[in-house]
């Protein structure tokens, strides 16, 4: 036989090179840049983008979370809108760049879920106590009775696409019936309500269905093992044991090396990093191997590596921006390519999953009522513990890709899913308001403190830098034993590397001999030493410490903060000014801190102080009733040599100070037009100053111009007439 000639018997494998770029033809010569890969990536990206954040900004002051408009945006994109028409499906969404865009959406996705992972905290379930655990198990386990009797498979033998084997028929009941937090979190980041205790409880309780819903894959991975063989499952459960011991033997106890050897306050070496980024890619690939899907390998690695920083604080930066940023919305948006709202079948699947939303529902509300929760904030919860988004999505996929589901069941599950999370959270959004818990009915405030009684003061701290200011006005305020201060000192740290914010007590030391700085002493050991250091220097029962720390985000870090006040029935919460001089000259403004302080003066449950530090620290009042007579103040302060000047913010706003259009120029409203003016960095002064609200009960509003006060008499009658007097300024020297 001649070389050249070829068997018939012998097979031919054809296929066609795919095109990156640089290899076709360009515009000049008659092609399409889009006949390449690379290029036709870069369209559909920046397409899929451009839709989604569009209707994001249409849709969130609708309080609609952010996977609603990324799923949203695929199906208008695809066969159910603009893809109908063959000219545009061929040109930007073509069959063959499908491969493409898939491969590139599930990679990124293997490293958003890993980052879910390492941002979630296992202990917070049980630190929340036993409300988080028996709301998630009874809202779970009612859902599941429902669903599991609605899915029977004679009851769903009119569904033609849909498996009838009971493993998986269990697995959609029980898909149906977990609240994730990977769902739920985000959620509630977006609506600023990580902080509130409604946030906190749905949190807690969405881990909780996760455990279960983990024990619930390996089982039906095990299952689907054992209808090969017994030994096939026995191999299965020796593969996935194998997975957690390599976790937990060897990936943990290296986090935990990366982690003491990395200094405080510095970053993790770059080696560190792209050796966990690695091993995602190893674990992922070992996951599909044995069948537990990359995605279950890569949550089970992220949860083993510590939250927060270095390590996971390095990890998220490295993947947020392009992943969670870009990588996150492609893989909703295919979601949405691949539905089609045209072609879905409405029948007993839509029943099924009624009866799951019914089923969370009074699960949820039943056991919150049943543990005092109040009837409004049990709604919310129901409601928001009803919200789906990434963990359904990517069960349903799953689903499809072993056609276990059609793509008409697959199109039904995803438009109900998200026609659920956009009608459940803008709804528990209106229903719940934190603020509520903040209401006081007793006024906590200094003007109104007994003379003879203990001073409870919540004083918040960002840095170093607030401590010396805070530690001057306590020694201005003369604790004795006889008219002592409790001193509640509360951190506040922005989140980085977590999903769930962390309210952290610190253990209380008394002994001078414990309280200095350690030779590896970190910013927040120093700052809670210096606190313990000045109650050692005062008169024994004077002063009392006791700090904490926060550690979650600056929009509902408010939340933390007024929920302390009201559980330690403080009269008085001290903030810092988010301007700060520095000594080189100029100023330098911490956005986050400004977002604080507004949002803690709009609900705070007692007065408040923000303190404007100038490095300086006994008592004089002055009574003005004109804008001359303040003018004239104002420039004598300079001359008098004072070191702190106190000044006070009203309720209502005076037409004394609105007519002479200072409220037009206020950089910072929120303050009070006197308060802004003293703080401002044109109004050039050597002493601090400290701007003091009393408790406003009436519209919260008291910082906005044009606002009204609402009396609170302790007899009920009228509000009395307004005084044509206020007080501008009082100034005291701090003991050095």
């Amino acid at each position: 036989m001649d070389h050249g000639e070829r068997p018939e018997h012998l097979p031919v494998n054809c296929y066609v090179v795919p095109q990156t770029t640089g290899s076709g033809r360009n515009i000049f010569q008659g092609g399409s840049p889009l006949s390449s890969s690379l290029p036709l990536l870069g369209v559909q990206l920046v397409l899929i983008v451009a839709v989604t954040r569009v209707l994001y900004f249409f849709l969130r002051p609708l309080k609609q979370p952010r996977v609603v408009s990324e799923i949203v945006g695929g199906i208008i994109l695809g066969p159910s809108f603009l893809c109908r028409n063959d000219e545009f499906r061929q040109l930007v969404f073509p069959p063959r760049g499908e491969p493409v865009l898939n491969t590139v959406a599930t990679f990124g996705l293997m490293y958003v879920i890993f980052l879910i992972g390492v941002r979630m905290d296992p202990r917070l379930a049980v630190r929340s106590g036993k409300k988080g655990v028996v709301i998630g198990l009874s809202g779970f386990l009612l859902a599941l009775a429902l669903t599991a009797m609605g899915s029977k498979g004679d009851a769903l033998a009119e569904e033609q696409d849909v498996s009838k084997r009971f493993t998986f028929l269990f697995a959609l009941s029980a898909s149906l019936s977990v609240t994730s937090f990977a769902v739920l979190s985000p959620i509630l980041s977006e609506l600023n309500l990580l902080n509130s205790d409604l946030g906190r409880i749905a949190m807690s309780a969405s881990m909780t269905t996760d455990g279960i819903a983990w024990l619930i894959m390996v089982g039906y991975v095990l299952t689907e093992a054992y209808l090969v063989s017994p030994a096939t499952s026995l191999w299965a459960f020796m593969s996935v044991a194998a997975l957690v011991a390599f976790i937990l033997l060897v990936v943990r106890p290296i986090a935990l090396m990366v982690i003491e050897r990395t200094p405080p306050g510095h970053p993790v070496d770059e080696t560190y990093v792209f050796f966990f980024l690695l091993i995602v890619l190893l674990v992922g690939l070992y996951s599909d191997i044995i069948g537990t899907n990359s995605f279950h390998g890569a949550l089970m690695l992220g949860l083993a590596i510590p939250d927060g920083p270095p390590l996971g604080t390095a990890l998220g930066e490295k993947i947020e921006a392009m992943v969670s940023g870009l990588i996150l919305p492609l893989y909703y948006a295919m979601t949405g390519l691949s539905t089609d709202v045209w072609e879905i079948h409405w029948g007993r699947l839509q029943m099924v999953m009624i009866l799951a939303w019914i089923g969370k529902l009074a699960g949820v509300m039943a056991s919150s009522v049943y543990l005092e929760i109040p009837f409004l904030d049990a709604v919310s919860l129901s409601l928001f513990m009803n919200s789906k988004g990434i963990v359904e999505i990517i069960t349903f996929t799953f689903f499809v890709t072993n056609k276990l589901i059609g793509k008409h069941t697959f199109s039904a599950l995803v438009c109900s899913s998200v026609l659920n999370t956009a009608l459940s959270v803008p709804l528990a959004g209106l229903l719940y308001d934190p603020a509520r818990r903040y209401a006081v009915y007793k006024r906590r405030t200094v003007q109104h403190l007994k003379a003879d009684a203990d001073l409870r003061i919540l004083a918040c701290v960002h840095d170093e830098s607030h401590v010396q200011g805070t530690l001057a006005l306590l020694e201005a305020s003369h604790a004795t034993p006889q008219t002592p201060i409790a001193l509640y000192l509360l951190q506040l740290v922005e989140i980085a590397g977590r999903s769930a914010p962390v309210f952290i007590p610190h253990k209380l030391r008394r002994s001078a001999s414990t309280v200095g700085p350690a030779p590896t002493s970190t910013d927040s050991d120093r700052i809670i030493n210096a606190f313990f250091q000045y109650e050692q220097r005062q008169p024994e029962g004077a002063v009392s410490v006791q700090p904490f720390t926060t550690i979650s985000p600056y929009s509902s870090m408010h939340d933390e903060v007024c929920r302390l006040a009201v559980d330690k029935r403080t009269s008085l919460i001290l903030l810092h000014y988010h301007k700060r001089h520095m000594l080189a000259g100029g100023m330098r403004a911490a956005m986050g801190l400004r977002v604080v302080n507004r949002k803690v003066l709009e609900v705070a449950p007692c007065s408040v102080g923000v303190f404007v530090d100038r490095n300086a620290g006994n008592v004089q009042e002055e009574l003005v009733g004109d804008m001359e007579k303040i003018v004239e103040v104002l420039r004598g302060l300079d001359k008098a040599g004072y070191d702190l000047v106190i000044v006070g913010m009203r309720h209502r706003w005076y037409p004394v100070m609105s007519a002479n259009g200072l409220s037009d120029w206020s950089e910072c409203p929120e303050l009070g037009v006197i308060g802004d003016l003293l703080a401002s960095s044109d109004f050039d002064t050597p002493y601090s100053v400290l701007i003091m609200k009393q408790q406003d009960q009436g519209g919260l509003n008291a910082a906005v111009p044009g606002a009204q006060d609402v009396w609170h008499g302790d007899d009920g009658g009228p509000a009395p007439p307004p005084e044509r007097t206020m007080t501008t300024a009082g100034s005291s020297k701090f003991r050095q």
